[in-house]
């Protein structure tokens, strides 16, 4: 599996310990933190859409699932500097992301 997953998984990894951390003492600053936070993830979705046609192969992935995926990743990487964010929608969208992110390195597609 490229490393690319990898790394993904483990920045949502890193979004939940974010939210945990800003629930506790308040906001990150947007400049300093979640700006480049939010860039590097930029960078490793692009690397996923590259690789787009290969993972709709798998029988549990469609078009709208990727899609969905794409997007909850980008919302989590921001609102998860953020202490007014909702911890059921943001808990529901990272179970969401950590199961799909499993299911294609659990397939070990040869991208």
């Amino acid at each position: 599996m490229p490393q690319f997953i990898d790394d993904l998984i483990n920045d949502v990894q890193l979004m939940q310990t974010r939210y945990e951390i800003a629930k506790e003492e308040g906001d990150y600053d947007f400049y300093e933190v979640v700006k480049p936070f939010t860039t590097h993830i930029d960078n490793l979705i692009t690397q996923i859409k590259a690789h787009k046609t290969e993972i709709l192969s798998l029988s549990y992935m469609n078009n709208q699932k990727f899609e969905i995926l794409i997007s909850n990743i980008e919302t989590l990487s921001v609102e998860c500097h953020f202490k007014r964010t909702s911890r059921k929608l943001f808990m529901e969208k990272l179970k969401a992301v950590q199961y799909d992110l499993g299911y294609i390195q659990r397939s070990e597609l040869p991208l």
